[in-house]
Protein backbone atom coordinates (compact mmCIF):
# COMPACT_ATOMS: atom_id res chain seq x y z
CA UNK A 1 0.00 0.00 0.00
CA UNK A 2 1.41 3.47 -1.00
CA UNK A 3 1.33 5.64 2.24
CA UNK A 4 1.15 8.80 0.06
CA UNK A 5 -1.84 7.64 -2.40
CA UNK A 6 -3.96 6.73 0.40
CA UNK A 7 -3.22 10.18 1.78
CA UNK A 8 -4.36 11.78 -1.32
CA UNK A 9 -7.09 9.85 -2.07
CA UNK A 10 -8.78 10.14 1.41
CA UNK A 11 -8.44 14.06 1.01
CA UNK A 12 -9.50 13.99 -2.63
CA UNK A 13 -12.41 11.97 -1.25
CA UNK A 14 -12.90 14.95 1.74
CA UNK A 15 -12.94 17.56 -0.63
CA UNK A 16 -15.33 15.53 -2.79
CA UNK A 17 -17.74 15.66 0.52
CA UNK A 18 -17.20 19.19 0.71
CA UNK A 19 -17.99 19.90 -3.24
CA UNK A 20 -20.79 17.31 -3.21
CA UNK A 21 -22.82 19.16 -0.03
CA UNK A 22 -22.23 22.88 -1.27
CA UNK A 23 -24.08 21.65 -4.06
CA UNK A 24 -27.07 20.22 -2.34
CA UNK A 25 -26.96 23.04 -0.04
CA UNK A 26 -27.06 25.86 -3.51
CA UNK A 27 -29.59 23.81 -5.34
CA UNK A 28 -31.89 24.51 -2.74
CA UNK A 29 -33.97 21.20 -3.81
CA UNK A 30 -33.12 19.04 -0.57
CA UNK A 31 -33.19 19.63 2.57
CA UNK A 32 -30.21 19.48 4.19
CA UNK A 33 -30.38 16.98 7.43
CA UNK A 34 -27.71 14.76 9.38
CA UNK A 35 -29.13 12.22 7.84
CA UNK A 36 -28.41 12.91 4.59
CA UNK A 37 -25.34 14.56 5.03
CA UNK A 38 -23.35 12.02 7.39
CA UNK A 39 -24.02 9.03 4.66
CA UNK A 40 -23.08 11.53 1.50
CA UNK A 41 -20.06 12.58 3.49
CA UNK A 42 -18.64 8.75 4.58
CA UNK A 43 -19.28 8.00 0.61
CA UNK A 44 -17.00 10.37 -0.97
CA UNK A 45 -14.58 9.94 1.51
CA UNK A 46 -14.93 6.20 1.24
CA UNK A 47 -14.66 6.88 -2.80
CA UNK A 48 -10.84 7.83 -2.07
CA UNK A 49 -10.16 5.43 0.31
CA UNK A 50 -11.12 2.35 -1.79
CA UNK A 51 -9.66 3.76 -4.94
CA UNK A 52 -6.19 3.04 -3.11
CA UNK A 53 -6.84 -0.14 -2.02
CA UNK A 54 -8.45 -1.45 -4.94
CA UNK A 55 -5.92 -3.71 -6.80
CA UNK A 56 -8.26 -3.61 -9.50
CA UNK A 57 -5.47 -3.37 -12.97
CA UNK A 58 -7.43 -0.77 -15.14
CA UNK A 59 -6.51 2.43 -16.41
CA UNK A 60 -6.43 4.78 -13.94
CA UNK A 61 -9.29 6.90 -15.42
CA UNK A 62 -11.57 3.68 -15.70
CA UNK A 63 -10.78 2.65 -12.03
CA UNK A 64 -11.58 5.90 -10.94
CA UNK A 65 -14.83 6.12 -12.45
CA UNK A 66 -15.55 2.59 -11.80
CA UNK A 67 -14.83 2.83 -8.20
CA UNK A 68 -16.84 5.88 -7.76
CA UNK A 69 -19.79 4.37 -9.37
CA UNK A 70 -19.97 1.14 -7.62
CA UNK A 71 -19.09 2.73 -4.07
CA UNK A 72 -21.68 5.48 -5.19
CA UNK A 73 -24.49 3.24 -5.86
CA UNK A 74 -24.70 1.95 -2.60
CA UNK A 75 -26.21 5.27 -1.10
CA UNK A 76 -27.92 6.34 -4.01
CA UNK A 77 -30.30 3.44 -4.57
CA UNK A 78 -32.56 4.74 -1.83
CA UNK A 79 -32.49 8.17 -3.76
CA UNK A 80 -34.25 6.27 -6.69
CA UNK A 81 -37.44 5.40 -4.37
CA UNK A 82 -37.98 9.51 -4.36
CA UNK A 83 -35.90 11.44 -7.13
CA UNK A 84 -34.93 9.48 -10.45
CA UNK A 85 -32.71 12.88 -10.95
CA UNK A 86 -31.83 13.08 -7.71
CA UNK A 87 -30.49 9.53 -8.12
CA UNK A 88 -28.48 10.07 -11.27
CA UNK A 89 -26.72 13.16 -10.31
CA UNK A 90 -25.44 11.60 -7.11
CA UNK A 91 -23.91 8.83 -8.87
CA UNK A 92 -22.89 10.34 -11.94
CA UNK A 93 -21.87 12.72 -9.41
CA UNK A 94 -20.00 9.82 -7.72
CA UNK A 95 -18.33 8.44 -10.85
CA UNK A 96 -16.97 11.87 -11.64
CA UNK A 97 -15.68 12.53 -8.30
CA UNK A 98 -13.83 8.81 -8.64
CA UNK A 99 -12.34 9.91 -11.94
CA UNK A 100 -10.76 12.74 -10.17
CA UNK A 101 -9.71 11.81 -7.72
CA UNK A 102 -7.92 9.37 -9.50
CA UNK A 103 -6.58 11.64 -12.13
CA UNK A 104 -5.07 14.29 -9.15
CA UNK A 105 -3.69 11.49 -7.14
CA UNK A 106 -1.76 9.54 -10.48
CA UNK A 107 -1.20 12.61 -12.64
CA UNK A 108 -0.78 15.80 -10.87
CA UNK A 109 0.55 14.73 -7.56
CA UNK A 110 2.74 11.61 -9.12
CA UNK A 111 1.34 9.17 -7.05
CA UNK A 112 0.46 5.96 -9.30
CA UNK A 113 -1.43 2.94 -8.63
CA UNK A 114 1.51 0.18 -6.71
Amino acid sequence: MNTKRVIICTIGGIIAAGICIGGMASGGMVELTPQLLIPSIGNRILIGFVIEISGWRLHYLLHGSLIGLIVTLSGSIVIALSSMTGFIMYTAAGALYGLLIDLAATKLLKAPMA
